[in-house]
This record gives structure tokens, sequence and C-alpha cells, in this order.
């Protein structure tokens, strides 16, 4: 043992043999010999035991020496070295550690042999399953990887969500329930209550927040200053829109007298003179030059469909009494009809007219505007309209010879020369012609009884309780009995329609001064690159992100046009480059705000000094005419941009300029809690995504009408036709309940372009949000889009994505679905169905039927949250 030490270190059995060496007998060499665990241990068997750690190689090796020599039956060993056998026995020790160890596995009992083969089998099965779940283990839902945002502006979005929505139902069967559950609940609770026409859906939500922070915005301004100041000019003209309550029917009645002498005269009135010697084409001139109303036709500054798409004078069917031509073709105990007639009476009865005149002259007024209406929509079913000419004056008194276009044209623009050589943009020249056969075998009777209507029709929202009672009567019959509006709503409405410019200019320098004092107080902050940058401003995030979000857009835009085979080669070719030069302007250009003196010269022209608000309509006209002849006038840039954006009837928050090939945004959508740069992406692309392709997408119905002008295809009508982009079918817009299709007859096509628009600008934003992201997450530029990118990205915290508060298991499909089919939520308000009459009231569809439109045909939609994607019926959808 004294040898031996620290070389190997024996087992408890082989230092039993040792000690008990006497007792040994032949049961105990029986055990040895079946390797039981209490047998002493054989030499061999004692090898196995040499502590490894603690022997050299050549200790090993000795000791495999002495074993040798010291054993008698050292011959059988598996060890023996033999010169002619060294071959074998190489290949004997290679095998030597699968043989000891199933020597091992072979001694052990029964039992324990079984209990090891199953444990080995186990973790085996186990590795298996470990490396299959690696294998096939799922994508970790965003929900579960994203962080919670608890900011300001996610906290918001959430809100406005959910305020809404009712979630806890089925978005596959009860999908508007899912997405517009508690809407009706939250309109009954807003002031806006019973108060707006028709219906109650996203855009009237919008314009009521619109008009209650201009209420405010007004309420701020000085009411009063030392100097002409723009300020006091929206204060004036909303405290004397406010005050006109205090107008009574005596002096209203005096104020439409005047207005009714200033033609002429009436012949109802029995102290009028006489028709023979009234002369309609003096009365038509004074009516559209005085107060800008138009019946029989309407003039306008547009642009040409031909390059350099300059401003041009252009003439349009005028202006009738109903809101829409189909409204005379329907029967006539209808309640619209019928509403339109007692309005007619009732004005005649409270301007002094006896019963029956009244009675007659509402007959009268009814049958000739359906006597107008019925020769234009001849004309129109036609196949040989000629739309979009450009003409002479000399040659509209050949075609026309009974309107007094060029007289009217001359008064208008008083400072511009007109003549038999001046071109002009005629929408119908068949229209015109038929217009001046009407005119031309009306007796003066109801050419005059038509023209005093018209002008009495534009004065009776701005005099009396008793004549604005009439108005809201009629409002009655074609929206259903509401409650009246609120003065100030009125007011600040009139405000933003007539003032446009004035007030978008100073909410734009207020912001501005607000965002750059916010700015000084901001203090930088790391990015995750340690870099030091400054948090950009509400107005600059906006604006970055704007941007991105618009050349994404319109990229996706191109893609689509290009795959729709139902558009000519040739013209698709022409409107992928029109969209590729596009540029975008947002909100008035800076030039124009930072020099002071550029907003009060804009309305040098404007005097509202006026005794009556009545009479601001003359003032408003005359400035308009101002603006809408300096059109014709070469212009600069700047005035250009602000000229596209308020010189229109209706200001328009989105509106595509076709003379700059320009995209024009206003800064009150990006001021409005309609749109924030740090809202989530997808809420972005379904709210004001979707509105921006609205526009791009009927921008290229203009280009369509310029490819043709360009190419002189518009002279050749069966040429013509094959160039227009197709319009979709009526009973694809009401899908399932096809059935009802005749509550759609006789749309008219700004109806159904509206409906194309719709669906298209649903499906591309879908898709181009898509695309954002993915560019976001792989760090790739948006093509067109002249910034850098990886920094905006960063700056804008566009990689930051989080969950929402409330709707943390929502990722970014699930949220554009609910954030888009939001857009049509509604309610009806009034005691009458509206939706059928909508499309001819408001020339848009009714919101439930985009609702089901959108959810049915456009696929993105209920794919996001895993329903059943029922048939596209739509065709022609890009």
């Amino acid at each position: 043992m004294s040898l031996n030490q620290g070389k190997y270190k024996p087992s408890i059995c082989a230092i039993d043999e040792v000690d008990d060496r006497s007792l040994k007998n032949d049961d105990l060499q029986k055990q040895q010999i079946e390797g039981s665990e209490t047998a002493p241990l054989t030499t061999n068997q004692q090898k196995l035991h040499i502590e490894p750690s603690n022997r050299t190689g050549k200790d090993v090796e000795s000791q495999i020496d002495d074993n040798i020599g010291g054993n008698g039956n050292s011959k059988t060993d598996v060890l023996t070295a033999d010169a002619d056998n060294a071959p074998a026995n190489g290949f004997r020790a290679f095998l030597l550690p699968g043989r000891l160890s199933l020597d091992a596995l072979m001694q052990l009992s029964r039992k324990r042999r079984i209990l090891y083969i199953t444990t080995v089998c186990f973790c085996a099965l186990l590795l298996v399953i470990i490396v299959m779940l690696i294998a096939f283990w799922p994508d970790v839902p965003f929900y579960f990887r994203a962080e919670l945002c608890l900011e300001k502006e996610c906290v918001q979005t959430s809100q406005q969500l959910l305020l809404w929505a009712n979630i806890s139902k089925n978005p596959c069967h009860d999908t508007y329930e899912w997405a517009c559950g508690n809407f009706e609940r939250e309109y009954a609770e807003n002031d806006y209550y019973v108060i707006k026409r028709g219906e109650w859906n996203y855009k009237t939500y919008n314009e009521y927040e619109e008009l209650n922070e201009l209420n405010r915005f007004i309420s701020m301004l000085p009411s009063s200053g030392a100097s002409y100041t723009v300020e006091s000019m929206i204060s004036s003209l909303y405290r004397s829109c406010r005050e006109i309550d205090t107008l009574d029917k005596s002096q209203s009645d005096l104020l439409l007298k005047k207005a009714i002498k200033s033609v002429e005269g009436w012949q109802a009135f029995r102290d009028s003179i006489r028709l023979q010697n009234w002369e309609y084409k003096k009365a038509l001139v004074h009516l559209q030059a005085i107060y800008g109303i138009f019946p029989y036709y309407k003039v306008s500054v547009e642009n040409r469909f031909n390059k350099p798409h300059e401003y041009i004078i252009t003439l349009d069917e005028g202006e009738i009494g109903l809101p829409d031509r189909y409204f005379y073709s329907i029967d006539s105990n209808d309640p619209i009809v019928r509403g339109y007639k007692l309005l007619l009476r009732d004005f005649a009865i409270n301007i002094g007219i006896v019963s029956r005149e009244a009675d007659l002259f509402a007959d009268e007024i009814f049958h000739y505007e359906k006597r107008i209406v019925t020769h234009i929509d001849s004309v129109k079913q036609s196949d040989e309209s000629k739309v979009n000419e450009i003409k002479t004056l000399a040659e509209m008194k050949t075609i026309a010879p009974s309107l007094p276009i060029m007289e009217s044209l001359q008064a208008i623009f008083r400072h511009t020369k007109i003549s038999d050589e001046t071109e002009i943009l005629v929408r119908d020249v068949n229209v015109f012609r038929e217009l001046s056969t009407v005119v031309s075998t009306s007796d003066k009777k109801p050419i005059n009884n038509f023209i005093i209507w018209s002008l009495a029709r534009h004065l009776l929202p701005h005099l009396s309780r008793e004549y604005r009672n009439l108005m809201e009567n009629f409002d009655h019959a074609i929206y259903g009995h509401t409650s009246t509006y609120p003065r100030w709503m009125v007011c600040s409405q009139i405000v933003r329609d007539w003032l446009p410019f004035a007030v978008d200019a100073l909410q734009q320098q207020q912001n501005s001064e607000r965002s750059k004092s916010k700015r000084y107080a901001t203090q930088d902050y790391k990015n995750d690159n340690g870099k030091g940058a400054q948090e950009p401003s509400k107005a600059q995030g906006n604006d970055a992100f704007l941007r991105l979000m618009y050349y994404s857009l319109q990229n996706q835009l191109k893609d689509s046009v290009n795959q729709a085979n139902w558009i000519d080669k040739r013209v698709k070719s022409y409107i992928i480059d029109k969209l590729t030069t596009m540029r975008l302007q947002i909100g008035i250009p800076e030039e124009a705000l930072s020099d002071k003196a550029y907003i009060k010269d804009y309305y040098n022209d404007l005097l509202l000094n006026n005794l009556y608000f009545v009479e601001h309509l003359e003032s408003i006209w005359s400035f308009r005419k101002a603006r809408m002849e300096a059109k014709l006038n070469s212009m600069g840039i700047v005035d250009t941009i602000v000229s596209e954006m308020y010189t229109h009837y209706v200001p328009q928050p989105i509106r595509y300029s076709n003379i700059l090939n320009m995209l024009i945004i206003s800064r009150g959508v990006a001021a409005s809690k309609y749109y924030d740069y740090r809202y989530p992406i997808p809420v972005n692309f379904a709210r004001l995504g979707a509105d921006i392709l609205e526009v791009l997408i009927d921008s290229i119905y203009t280009f369509v009408e310029q490819y043709k002008a360009e190419h002189t295809i518009l002279t050749n009508e069966s040429l013509a036709a094959q160039f227009d982009l197709p319009n979709v079918d009526v009973k694809c817009i009401l899908g399932e309940a096809a059935s009802h299709a005749s509550d759609l007859d006789e749309l008219s096509t700004h109806a159904l372009r509206s409906f194309h628009y719709t669906l298209s600008a649903a499906k591309i934003a879908a898709r181009a949000q898509t695309t954002f992201i993915e560019a976001i997450d792989t760090g790739s530029p948006i093509a067109g889009a002249s910034i850098d990118q990886a920094m905006t990205y960063e700056n804008l915290r566009l990689t930051h994505r989080h969950r929402m508060p409330g709707l943390r298991s929502f990722n970014e499909n699930e949220l554009f679905t609910l954030a888009y089919m939001q857009k049509h939520c509604s309610t009806l308000i009034a005691d009458r169905y509206y939706a059928p009459i909508k499309p001819h009231v408001e020339q848009q569809l009714a919101e439930e039927y985009l609702f089901t439109a959108t959810w049915q045909h456009i696929q993105f939609l209920p794919r996001s949250i895993s329903c059943s994607t029922p048939e596209t019926p739509c065709s022609n959808i890009l």
C-alpha cells in the first residue's frame, strides 16, 4: 500500500478483500464471479478506480505494467501487447471505452439497468421536443413584445377609439357594433344632439370640434383696434352675425324690396314697372355682378386642361332651387317637393303677395326650373355632348345668343379686357345651346319670377327670424325635423367660409409662436445612439411625418395605377408621370406669414362697414370678384398657392392645384385632434392618409382630361370615350342589399366617383401603411422624400413601437381597421330615412352604405382581424 500511495484509490470492496481474506468461501467466490455489488473487485476492476486527477501518464503505464507482471493471467488480458497482432490490438483499444461502458451496464442489476435505459430514452425524447419547439415556435405577439405607451398622445388616441367602439363584440359577425357600438350613445350626450342635419357621422363630429375651437379662438381676438386690422375684421363680422336677431320683419321687408328694385322690380308687385319694359339681360347681369348669384349659367375662373394649365374664365350650368336635378323627376307629392313649394308660397305671402297669387307663383317657379332641368338632362344623356371645350366669346354669341355672356363677364371682370376674341372654357357646349333655347322661348313673367326667386333664396338665411324660419322648415323637409342651429355655430361657420385665409393665417401664426416658445424651453434629449438631438415641436413633427406619409401614399398609388389593367397604357404612363412630379405644400407659405403686411394687403379691398348683416353679401362678393380676377393676371408662386387654397366657394383642407401640380394641405388639419405625428402610424394612415388619397385619386380624373386635351382627343367624341375612367355599378355599392338599388337610382357622376375614391383610398392606404412600417423596421428610405429618413425615423420616434392603453392586444393592422371603420360610423338624427336622399343632396353616399361596401370589398380589413373575406364584385377599384 505504501508503494502505490497517491497512484490509485482502492474501493471499499478492495479494502474489505484485504481485511477479510480469511473469511472467503465458495459462496463469496460465486458472488464475485457473478459481479455482485458486495463482491471484492478483481485486479482489472481495481484499475478502473484509479484517480485520474492525481496520476500522470507514466504512472498509469507503470501501474499497468505492475498489474501485468504480478498477475498470472496476463496472457489472456485485453491489454497484452503482441507485435504480430498490433492492428487488431489498436482497433480494440479504440473500442475500449464502449466495451467498458457496456460491461459496466451489464454488471448492473436488471432493475437498475432498465432504470438507466429509461432515463437515457427520456432525455433523448426531451431533447427532440426542445428542438421541435425551437424550430416551430410561433412569433411572439406584438402585445407581448412591445412596451405599453402611457404618453399623452397614446392615451388620447385610445380614448378616441374606445369612445365609440365596443371591442367586446365579435368583429366578424357584429362588425358595426364592434367599431361603432357606442357611437350613437356618445352622440346623444354631445352638445350637437339633434342639431346636425341628416346624419351624425365622423365628418360632422370633426366639423363640430373645428367650429367649437374656432368660436373659442374668435372670442380671444381683440374686438376693436386703433387701425383696421385682420383681427378686428374677424371680430366685427362675427359680432354682426350674432346681432342678426335684432333685425325685425319690417326691416327685412325693406331690405328685400331694395334688392328686388335693383334688378328692375318684380312683376308681382302692383307698383312695379310693366314687363314690356323689363329687360331680363340687364337684370341677370346685375344679379351676377353685384351679388354673385348665377341663374342659368355660372361664371368662375379655373385651370385649362392643356399646357401650361393657366387660369381661364369658365362657364358652367347655373343654380336651381332644389339641391339636385333628381328631385324634379320624382313624384309631386314627395315631402321634399311639397316642402319646396311651401317655401316658395310662404316667401311670397311674407313679402306681401296674396295667397292665391302666392300659390300660382310657387307652381310657376317649380315647373320653370323643371323645364330647365329637363332640357339639360336631355343633352347630358345624349352621345353628342361636347365637354371642356375652349370657345371664344364670338362663338358663344352664335351658340347661345339669348344669354348675355359677354355682358356678364365685362361686369364681373371690370379691370380685364373682355372682347370677342377672349377665350373661355365651356363645360358643356350643348348645355348652353339648350339654355339659350329655354330663355328665348320663355315669357318674361317666368324669367322675372326665376331671377327674383334666385335673389331672395340667397338673402333669406340672413334676414329676420320670420324669413329664416322658412328656410329651416324647408331643411326639415329634406333632412327631417331637427333642432335649430345655435347662433354661435352659424356665425363661426360664416367666418370660416367668408374669411378662410385670415382665420388660417392667424391660427398658424399663433401656433408658430407657441411652438417657438416651447422649443426654447425644451432641453436636448439623447437618442439610442447617444447623440444629442432636439425634440421637434408639434408643427415640425407633423410636417415631417406628413411628408413621409405623403410620399409613401404617392408611391403606393402609382403602383396601383400601374397594376390597373382597365386604364389605357398611354393614359397610365401619363398619370404616373404627373404623380411623380407632384409637389407637396403644407399650410400657408412662410413668406406670406413672415410678412406682416401681406395679410392686411390681401384684405385691402374688403370693407365690412355695412349697417345690416345681409348687406355683407355684396361686400364679400366684391372681394371675391377681385381675387378671382387677379388669377387672370400673372402671379408669383406664393400668391398662386394662397389663391389655390382660398378663392373657392367651399374651403377644403386638402386640395389639388392643377396649375402648380401640387397637393396643398391646410395647417388646420395638423392642428386639430384628427391628426398628430405621435399618434400610432396606422391611425394616421387610416384617417388623414385615406383623405389625402381621395384627393389624389380625384386628381387622376383631371389627368385624364389633360391627356385628352393635350393630344387633341377631345374633338373626337368616340375616341375620347375610350380614355374615360369607368364608373362603379350601383349594385356593387349595396352589396348584399342589391335588391334596394332603386334607392340610388339616377346617382350623379360626382356621387359615383366619390364612392370610387373611398374604396380605392381605403385599399391603397392599407397597403401604404404596411410598406411604411416595413421601411421603418429596415431603415429603408421612402422614395421621393428628400430628407434624412434614418434620422427622421428616430427623431419622430417612429422606431419606438408601443402598445396602446386599452387596446394592447391590437397590432398595427387591427388598429388600422378599427380607426378606418370608425370613419363610417353614423346615426340618423331626424325622423326620416336620410340614406337614400344624401347622394342627391350632398353628392356623397350615406355612411351606412360606405361602411358595408368597404368591409365587403376591401379584403385587407376583415383579413386583418382573422375574419372570412367575402367576394369582391366591385370592379375598377384601384
